[in-house]
């Protein structure tokens, strides 16, 4: 169903609901005060024509009858009956008409003074009148014929009057309905008209006050972070695409070259040698490539433990040695250490050995000396791993350096691949962790700050 039919609906049913209250507090009401204003003609002619009997002499049973022949103010059915103290009837004002009240309801309007009765057809008014010894019960009933009419009448107005604002009411719900919706729909035109090769395109926000403003702001917001995922998708499969085209373009040179003549056969090992290692450059770039992969897939669940991080820092430097034989790695604890559980962390061993060796092999390829300088400061809340080595970061490129293939024009010529400080960046956010770049006076720090508490991906 449309929102604009199930609001008209809505709109319809709560006014039909409040209408047919007020329609039947009218009714009611009205009913109501009909059958008042009945009642008191019914008192005022019992009070009357027993003041007329006991107090006027010169007025008999026979004299009140034509009276009341007389009187224009008669109502159908019309009866006023008077009783003695002994329940005798003293008059009668309509012979063909009784109203058969028996002894206890007499005795009810003597001890109750006035009282209304409901008999069949008839409304009866009863009081009790004393006056100089006389003790009369007075009773005046009737058919209430034309308050009926009346209250008919007035139910058929109340029915036509609400199907009639019914029908109103819906007709004018669906056009409010259609204009309070047209922000919507404008909405809806424009991000239809949104494809991936336009994704700069935004939606107009004609109001950011309310919920459609508050709505297109954040559909923009998501459009923005689409944008940048597809610039990045599209970055990534372009720089993974130059970077796997390099070494199968020098394998297949050097295979081709190789097939044009007989070679030696050292010269064929030359070849082979080279060709492994060119292979060897594909299969750790397919491997970072999986483990930046991995670490970027949010619902991949990490099993987590107890880490010492003193441990991971030694195993790390002790790996990186046997490839690379001419890098110094420096590694610096404080001297002071007594509770050797402030070293510990909640983590993941393997990607924290991952981050660490790629802080420190980065901070070896681009030192002047190939020498890095690891400080570990252990604390009640953090562990800090602070990574040093002589080198330089343009300002503007600080920002940059955690984008997957970034590489600046100094780095140009040292192999890599741009991935290794946006694999370390991950890992640390992973582990609800901090990293930071300062390069200052021909020194380059990294500072690593992870939190002694659990982390929140297992």
């Amino acid at each position: 169903m449309q929102i604009r039919t199930r609001l008209t609906i809505q709109f319809t049913l709560l006014v039909s609901v409040i209408v047919l209250l007020a329609f039947t507090a009218i009714y009611y009401f009205r009913k109501y005060n009909l059958e008042e204003q009945f009642y008191y003609r019914l008192r005022q002619k019992a009070l009357s024509t027993v003041e007329l009997l006991v107090n006027q002499n010169e007025v008999n049973s026979e004299t009140l009858k034509l009276i009341d022949q007389s009187n224009r103010d008669l109502l159908y059915k019309e009866n006023v009956i008077l009783y003695t103290y002994r329940n005798n009837i003293y008059h009668l004002s309509n012979d063909t008409i009784n109203f058969n009240l028996d002894r206890n309801i007499l005795n009810q309007i003597r001890l109750n003074k006035e009282l209304k009765i409901e008999k069949g057809e008839y409304k009866i008014y009863g009081l009790y009148y004393t006056n100089e010894g006389e003790r009369m019960v007075s009773v005046a009933g009737a058919v209430d014929v034309a308050d009926q009419i009346s209250m008919r009448a007035l139910l058929r107005i109340l029915v036509y009057a609400y199907i009639s604002s019914i029908l109103l009411v819906a007709v004018v719900g669906w056009f409010f309905a259609g204009r309070a919706l047209v922000p919507i729909s404008t909405v809806i035109n424009e991000v239809q008209r949104i494809y991936p090769q336009n994704l700069s395109k935004r939606v107009n926000t004609q109001n950011e006050k309310d919920e459609i403003g508050r709505l297109t702001f954040t559909f923009n917001a998501l459009l923005d972070r689409v944008e940048q995922a597809f610039r990045l998708q599209n970055m990534f499969i372009s720089n993974v695409s130059h970077e796997l085209k390099n070494p199968l373009t020098k394998i297949i040179s050097q295979l081709e070259v190789t097939l044009l003549r007989e070679r030696s056969s050292e010269e064929y090992r030359n070849t082979i040698a080279s060709v492994l290692a060119d292979s060897r450059d594909l299969s750790q770039l397919s491997n970072t490539l999986l483990e930046l992969a991995k670490v970027s897939d949010q619902n991949q669940p990490f099993l987590t433990a107890p880490v010492r991080m003193d441990e991971i820092v030694w195993d790390a430097r002790d790996l990186l040695r046997t490839t690379h034989e001419t890098y110094t790695i420096k590694v610096e604890f404080p001297a002071d250490i007594e509770d050797e559980t402030i070293l510990t962390l909640n983590g993941n061993a393997y990607l924290l050995k991952v981050a660490v060796i790629n802080l420190m092999e980065n901070g070896c390829k681009f030192s002047v000396d190939h020498i890095v300088n690891v400080a570990v400061q252990p604390s009640e809340s953090e562990l800090k791993l602070i990574f040093n080595n002589r080198s330089n970061i343009a300002e503007e490129e600080i920002g940059l350096i955690f984008q997957p293939f970034y590489r600046s024009q100094k780095s140009v010529r040292t192999s890599g691949y741009g991935i290794g400080l946006s694999l370390v960046d991950r890992i640390i956010k992973l582990h609800n962790g901090t990293i930071e770049v300062d390069s200052q006076n021909g020194n380059v720090q990294f500072v690593v700050s992870l939190p002694q508490e659990k982390s929140n991906f297992q």
